[in-house]
């Protein structure tokens, strides 16, 4: 009998690679889907080229698949596909009831529209977890060995370490304006609650690598030449390797224990009259917290039953700067967050609060060329001093100071509601106000966007490792309790969900346990 993982996102093959870097036999089962071929056959004619032999119509031909408006964004579409987003779920029927979350049944889960952000988690924001920085330490260094970053050594060293020598991105020269402001005020800022330093991506920046990124201002698309890190990748590398047995198109039902192992009963994507079952040594379960939830308490036999979702507070405030700088479709370049600012005060908040920040890209274009009789082309010259002054702050929230989601599973569905609960959001907008002239970034008044809850996609907290867990709790090694052979990896056994970036230390948690089972780590 082989060791199973079930899901190939992040956290999936974080544990695969623990599990076959330990010389064990690791079958892969998963959903799969994949993007329509059709979709991809313009990008990857742009990635055979490099972007100077582009002629002027082949961006363009990508672009405008990105639904956006002025005060709305919608799902971000991959390659101009929606496959990595469970929306048509024929095995399971998901109502949101003030949620926006979503699972994934896509190769590589949502790693193929994530916005590659990578930061750890610092200790002051997990003093709740079983396992400590120092635990994930190790786990972290393994996982950078085989995910790209880019990022710099700067002032968020001391609050985030860097945990591998990262390649430089080049910045835009809006990004560049706002880093020489933050620095010239670095001590005020200090003194007011800020860090801040350059983003810190799962991108390839390394140019010796043929997959390096180009700075074409496709990101939020779909990068031509794979720049932006997928887990896909890294199951790609492990299928070519001969490490995994990758069994995709199925769904799995429930798991249980027997004297043998583990019993997993599964069916073909879409088609549950079709079954099976297999027999595992040991399973990992690394679905995603909506899709493992609902796998363990079918599998517990907790059915009908309600488990809370912790979130992590998302929010976006639009900025204005006092000087424009040169920007244009053109030349816009990397277009995911390219500056990172942390506030840590608890008259804000008790917690570290997360901002990332955007510059000009050509999604705003589009969003007012939707609204105006103008081309994009007379636009972006009427507009571009504006544009020059405008950045967008993606926020989050530590989950201690964010509404959950309830989770309710019953016969043939799940029902996912937002809970309805005052956050912090004003405080941190009016740190940013009251402080914009050191920071050299103003909020815009009314333009402040609340996601609803799971809107981030940093969810977890269904079975949150403890020391001794209780019911519905899992051990440091992910057992919900009542397994000893399956093993949650994925945020679904986080106790809280800081608002620094996850899937950095979901994959890192993944690989702790992973590593303990397989014996190359101790079980703390």
């Amino acid at each position: 009998m082989s060791l199973v993982v079930i899901g190939s996102g992040p956290t999936g093959v974080a544990a695969a690679k623990a599990l076959t870097k330990a010389g064990h036999p690791v079958t892969l089962l998963d959903a799969g889907r994949e993007i329509e071929p059709e979709r991809m056959e313009v990008f990857d004619a742009l990635g055979q080229s490099e972007p100077a032999q582009w002629s002027a119509g082949d961006a363009d031909r990508v672009r405008g698949t990105f639904p956006v408006g002025i005060k709305s964004v919608g799902l971000k579409p991959a390659y101009g596909s929606l496959f990595p987003y469970a929306v048509d779920d024929a095995d399971l029927r998901v109502i949101q009831e003030r949620a926006e979350t979503l699972s994934s049944l896509a190769r590589g889960g949502l790693s193929n529209a994530w916005g590659a952000s990578m930061l750890p988690f610092q200790a002051s924001d997990i003093q709740d977890w079983p396992v400590s920085v120092g635990d994930l330490k190790p786990h972290y260094e393994a996982v950078l060995r085989f995910v790209p970053l880019a990022g710099e050594r700067d002032d968020l060293d001391a609050m985030f370490p860097l945990y591998t020598e990262p390649h430089s991105l080049r910045r835009c020269i809006q990004a560049e304006m706002v880093m020489t402001r933050l620095r010239r005020n670095a001590v005020a800022l200090r003194e007011r609650g800020f860090s801040f330093g350059g983003s810190r991506l799962a991108v390839v920046a390394a140019g010796e690598d043929p997959r390096h990124c180009r700075h074409v201002g496709l990101c939020l698309y779909g990068c031509p030449y794979g720049s932006i890190y997928s887990s896909a990748q890294t199951l790609a590398q492990l299928i070519h390797d001969g490490a995994v047995d990758y069994r995709p198109g199925l769904y799995v039902d429930r798991l249980s224990e027997e004297d043998e192992g583990v019993r997993i009963d599964f069916h073909a994507l879409g088609r549950p009259q079709d079954s099976g079952d297999m027999l595992a040594s040991r399973v990992f379960v690394a679905c995603g917290c909506v899709s493992s939830t609902r796998l363990i308490l079918e599998s517990m036999g907790r059915s009908p039953t309600t488990r809370r979702l912790l979130d992590s507070q998302y929010f976006m405030v639009p900025l204005v700067t006092p000087r424009a700088a040169p920007v244009g479709v053109a030349t816009q370049g990397n277009t995911l967050a390219q500056v990172f600012l942390e506030l840590v005060d608890r008259s804000v908040s008790a917690h570290t609060v997360h901002l990332q920040i955007y510059t000009f890209n050509d999604l705003m274009l589009a969003a007012l060329a939707a609204r105006l009789p103008l081309r994009q082309a007379t636009l972006e010259r009427a507009l571009q001093p504006l544009f020059g002054r405008l950045l967008v702050a993606q926020g989050y929230l530590h989950s201690s100071e964010s509404p959950g989601i309830e989770l309710h599973l019953e016969p043939g569905r799940l029902r996912l509601v937002g809970e309805r609960r005052e956050v912090g959001v004003g405080r941190v907008v009016r740190r940013i106000a009251t402080t914009g002239h050191l920071l050299g970034m103003f909020p815009i008044p009314g333009l402040v966007q609340l996601g609803s809850p799971g809107k981030s996609n940093h969810v977890g907290g269904s079975f949150p490792m403890r020391r001794t867990p209780g019911d519905l709790e899992s051990d440091v090694l992910g057992r919900p309790r009542g397994f000893e052979r399956v093993h949650v990896v994925d945020a679904s056994v986080f106790p809280s969900v800081p608002a620094t970036t996850v899937t950095l230390t979901a994959m890192a948690n993944a690989h702790r346990i992973a590593a303990a089972v397989a014996g190359t780590a101790p079980a703390r």
